[in-house]
């Protein structure tokens, strides 16, 4: 437990690694931050991955078959396991002799902390009065990833104020002047057959190149498109890749920091 300022009242924090069914999850990336913070993590990627390769007679428990229920959901099964791992950490805990101090989450964090003030630019947002050329980006897209906020039970469109290259908008880039020290695109991914490539440009040099199929989903992609230790200006310019003029593209947005 651990005391946070927003509430009232102490708030329990879980580190719960879930895993694929191609048997990666991101706990060696994120497990030192539990360990920094002295926080309670669960690794279902250890409960069972490594009884996935056993066969019935070496003690094969569950299948990946009865596990999964696509590559990265599990199924009712699959959820009934996780839900064990995290009851085995209460009774462990629950056995345990109460630690007498809290734990201390006023330190510099293990990972970084770049991005904790970035703000958005998008076509409604704005703040930086960045200079902007739409160019053949001037359509809006509506068909956008949903998530239910906070208590809502309908699910709120993502990224509403966004720019769209069409089938029909032509060739001309997208191009944005703006100082800042760091700049994220987001961009949507698509599994749409009318979406195509886009390279993407920093100061006259291609840095990227945005493919909305590698997900090939409804989905935000965020990428670091330049990261500095000092604010000044840069250019910014995205065009359809070649043979793709004729594509669709959506910039939803940008996270900046200055």
């Amino acid at each position: 437990m651990f005391k946070n300022t927003s509430f009232e009242k102490q708030t329990g924090c879980i580190l719960l690694f879930s895993v694929f069914e191609n048997d990666w999850n991101l706990q060696d990336r994120l497990s030192p931050v539990g360990k920094y913070y002295d926080l309670p993590m669960v690794s279902v990627k250890d409960a069972v991955v490594e009884q996935f390769r056993l066969t019935k007679e070496e003690g094969n428990i569950l299948t990946k078959r009865q596990f999964f229920y696509d590559i990265y959901h599990p199924t009712n099964d699959g959820h009934t396991v996780m839900a064990d791992c995290l009851t085995y950490l209460f009774s462990e805990t629950k056995k345990s002799i109460s630690d007498q101090e809290d734990i201390q989450i006023d330190k510099s964090p293990v990972i970084g902390n770049c991005f904790k003030d970035v703000q958005l630019l998008d076509r409604k947002d704005n703040r930086l009065d960045a200079r902007i050329n739409m160019g053949g980006f001037w359509e809006t897209d509506d068909e956008l990833q949903m998530v239910e906020m906070d208590a809502n039970p309908f699910g709120t469109p993502q990224f509403p104020n966004n720019w769209m290259h069409t089938t029909s908008s032509g060739n001309e880039s997208f191009k944005m002047t703006i100082n800042s020290r760091s700049l994220i695109l987001v961009f949507k991914d698509s599994g749409n057959s009318k979406f195509g490539i886009a390279d993407i440009f920093v100061d006259g040099q291609q840095i990227k190149t945005a493919d909305p199929h590698e997900v090939n989903w409804t989905h935000c992609n965020a990428v670091i498109l330049y990261q500095e230790k000092a604010c000044r200006e840069h250019q910014v310019e995205i065009k359809m890749a070649s043979n793709h003029e004729d594509k669709c593209f959506t910039i939803l947005g940008f996270g900046y920091t200055l």
